[in-house]
């Protein structure tokens, strides 16, 4: 039976970055979908209903008490609206604009409205469903798993078929009991102790800067590239031939991307890259329900690699951090945010935001791997689906990010910059045709890459 009153669960660790961070810059993400024709839109809401009827936390809106953050469970939700947009600008660069003044032009609601908002724009040749959420709502699982699930919906209903009406939500909402009560002992020391280790680390030996000049415009800009299909399947063979999954040779070309760079600017890499990466905790809890649940439950950690190793060694230092956090040391996470979070209650407001910022994101190349999309948006019911992606906002103090993903059998890169340090022709000079070379290297492939723009 659905709760009769709201319903109060304190706000989880890894929600509480991105709340700190959406006071300092839009923490906006956003599902940008093609599709081959117009959506019967009242379906469409229709689809958007059902799927947040069945999600609690869907039904959210944001509180706050004192210092505490949380989400108040709704009873029944809030009305929904697909915002509705008609373009006749042809210029890809001006559409392009127009829909990332959609995604980060205002931010989606946390406090007086459920943390996401629907936007569909048509154009004489273009049909783009825009879904954004909110990164203190939704991480990268979550937001795909949002998206996959309207789609989903949408078609059973265009087909006239039942809809899923099982209720998914957890009974633990404290991140440190969900994924730490199994723990305990030594090991619960050992992991405590790193995740203090980590905190002071990561504040007192900052990383080094990619050698980006200019002033952030806090604006940022992306870039989607899509490369042909044999380079997928190359990059898992020679992952395989290494005993190795492709994310260290992913992460290999970023690196001797970065050293190049330094090179041609007289300078090196001299504390070497720091990577930042999200790390999804859902594999530690055994309920299955996780895996369907939208929540933020990706951990930021740090990846320190050499320049001066080769590629071997680079690719091995990579697979050992990999499988360590893997086998459960990226738990150690919690301690460090428990920490942090305990000491910045001691500062004001705007010190708080700063220094959850720069702890946070030590580094300043940022670096997801989002694995395989969900097959179920390849298609919403009857109509097709022509490009998907999905990217959040750049976060501070990163100066770049690149997310990967693979769709119907294709690599994509999605690239966020700040348009105040660098334009279109020397992101694709500096970082992102260097990492396609790189990625040639690596694999041997030589096909050209297709680039797509941001419209699709």
């Amino acid at each position: 039976m659905a709760p009769t009153a709201p319903v109060e669960h304190r706000l989880g660790r890894f929600n509480q970055i991105y709340a700190h961070l959406n006071l300092i810059c839009n923490a906006n993400s956003c599902d940008w979908i093609e599709l081959e024709s117009a959506p019967d839109l009242a379906l469409l809401t229709r689809a958007i209903e059902h799927t947040i009827d069945r999600h609690p936390r869907a039904r959210s809106v944001q509180y706050q008490r004192g210092v505490i953050l949380g989400w108040r469970h709704l009873p029944q939700r809030l009305p929904i609206q697909v915002e509705q947009r008609t373009s006749i600008n042809l210029d890809p660069a001006h559409l392009r604009a127009e829909l990332l003044e959609n995604a980060w032009g205002r931010r989606v609601p946390t406090r007086d409205g459920h943390p996401f908002r629907f936007i569909y724009t048509r154009t004489p040749d273009k049909h783009i469903l825009q879904i954004l959420t909110s990164h203190t709502f939704t991480d990268g699982k979550a937001a795909q798993l949002f998206s996959g699930d309207i789609a989903e919906a949408y078609g059973r209903l265009a087909a006239g078929l039942p809809l899923d009406t099982a209720t998914v939500e957890l009974p633990e909402h404290n991140h440190d009991r969900l994924f730490l009560a199994g723990i305990g002992g030594l090991r619960a020391l050992r992991l405590a102790w790193k995740g203090v280790a980590g905190f002071f680390h990561d504040l007192f030996m900052p990383a080094g800067r990619l050698l980006i000049d200019g002033k952030r415009s806090g604006e940022t800009d992306v870039l989607m590239v899509e490369l042909p299909p044999p380079m997928l399947e190359q990059l898992k063979a020679a992952g395989a031939r290494r005993d190795s999954t492709i994310h260290p040779l992913l992460l290999l070309a970023l690196l001797r991307t970065a050293k190049a760079d330094a090179a041609r600017q007289g300078k090196r890499l001299r504390h070497g890259l720091r990577i930042v990466d999200n790390f999804s905790l859902r594999r530690f809890v055994d309920d299955p329900r996780i895996h369907a649940l939208y929540d933020c439950i990706a951990v930021p950690y740090t990846l320190e690699l050499d320049p001066d190793e080769d590629d071997e060694a680079v690719i091995a230092r990579a697979n050992r951090r990999l499988e360590a956090l893997k086998g459960g040391e990226i738990l150690s996470e919690l301690y460090r945010f428990r920490l942090l979070f305990q000491s910045s209650l001691l500062l004001p407001k705007a010190a708080t935001i700063r220094f959850a910022a720069n702890v946070l994101t030590r580094a300043n190349l940022i670096c997801t791997n989002v694995g395989p999309i969900d097959a179920r948006l390849e298609r919403f019911g009857p109509i097709a689906v022509r490009s998907y992606y999905s990217f959040p906002q750049l976060f501070p103090p990163g100066e770049v990010m690149v997310q990967i993903s693979a769709f119907r059998g294709r690599l994509r890169l999605v690239y966020l910059y700040d348009k105040g340090q660098m334009d279109e022709a020397q992101m694709r000079a500096r970082f992102i045709d260097p990492f396609i070379a790189e990625l040639r290297r690596t694999t041997a492939a030589d096909a050209p890459p297709t680039s797509l723009a941001a419209n699709g």
